[in-house]
């Protein structure tokens, strides 16, 4: 939504405010029924960063919403709309992703302070498992978990010409992906799978990979949702303790076996239809040839905890709706229940 679309008078009571396009925040705010605005700029960074801080002053007091929800990071919109919130008198909402709450890419001291100052500052941090919990109320946070909500996929049969069977690794080339290590893993399956990497390979420097590897680099939805309507299993892995990844839920979404990394958090909500694995190159090889051996069985797993899972949300989602000031209510009806995870 842009900034010139946003009507002169006074709009609706909850406005949701993201500096970037994000499924996540998408399918929140639609669950929710809360007005996104996504505020973007294609300026390099600094520029941006002063054109979005300017244009994200003027929606507020614009629209002098009662309820404001962030999606952090972006980092510099949580602490300006945490700034922000006493002058304007807004209840303050921050949808806390993993660094926003335990930083893996960026570990100076003034960052962890910025973010302990928007824990405490907003009203409800919401975060997507438990284990994220402590950290926000150690610096005075209240906090809601609430996991994604898993995607509305088309389902499609797609057929293919062949009798190759298809491993899609959703990958981003992000320092917590063992990239090399998955391309490096085809060499020891079996010839016939096909092992398809999504993401933009030009980021990194990545060896020439073995014939049954291809990657497809930078896809749009539209092809990359038929990557995964094709895959026989999806594989979706971080080094990041506590991180529920994306590939995961849309694995559950479609109903596809899933090769995912051995944490606690990850082995706790994926719970069924899918084979843990450590990092390295025989582990990986060891899990993709498991999951394919197994992917009826493990596919069937996966629909039935795509309703587990649905149902779960849906309470949660209405414990949410409960708690935020959606309607009339004021801050001081939130803070009573603010405190409830």
């Amino acid at each position: 939504m842009s900034l010139s679309s946003l009507e002169p008078r006074a709009s609706r009571s909850a406005l949701w405010i993201t500096w970037e396009h994000h499924r996540r925040t998408i399918e929140l705010c639609r669950a929710l029924s809360v007005e996104l605005c996504e505020l973007m700029s294609p300026r390099s960074r600094v520029i941006r960063y002063l054109v979005l801080i300017a244009r994200t002053v003027h929606c507020l007091v614009r629209r002098r919403p009662s309820l404001v929800v962030v999606q952090c990071p972006s980092v510099v919109l949580g602490l300006l709309t945490a700034t922000l919130k006493p002058f304007l008198r807004f209840t303050l909402v921050a949808d806390l992703h993993n660094e926003a709450v335990k930083p893996y890419s960026m570990s100076n001291r003034l960052y962890r302070i910025v973010l302990a100052f928007i824990h405490r500052t907003a009203d409800v941090c919401i975060v997507s498992n438990a284990h994220l919990v402590p950290v926000v109320e150690a610096a005075g946070g209240r906090t809601f978990v609430l996991p994604d909500k898993l995607p509305d996929l088309p389902s499609r049969v797609i057929t293919i010409p062949n009798s190759t069977r298809t491993v899609v690794f959703v990958c981003t080339y992000a320092p917590d992906e063992p990239y090399r290590e998955v391309i490096e893993a085809a060499r020891f399956l079996d010839p016939c799978v096909t092992v398809m990497v999504t993401g933009d390979f030009r980021r990194v420097d990545v060896v020439r990979p073995p014939d049954n590897v291809y990657l497809t680099g930078f896809v749009s939805e539209r092809d990359y949702l038929a990557l995964l309507q094709i895959a026989d299993v999806i594989v979706d892995l971080t080094s990041i303790e506590d991180c529920l990844v994306c590939g995961a839920y849309e694995a559950v979404a479609l109903g596809k076996p899933l090769v995912t990394s051995d944490t606690v958090a990850l082995r706790e909500y994926f719970h069924r239809g899918t084979v843990y694995t450590k990092h390295d190159r025989r582990s990986l090889a060891a899990a993709i040839a498991e999951a394919l051996d197994n992917s009826d069985r493990l596919a069937a797993d996966m629909r039935a905890l795509r309703v587990e899972l649905a149902r779960s949300w849906a309470r949660q989602r209405d414990a949410l709706r409960q708690l935020l000031p959606l309607g009339e209510r004021t801050r001081h009806d939130l803070l009573p229940f603010a405190m409830g995870h």
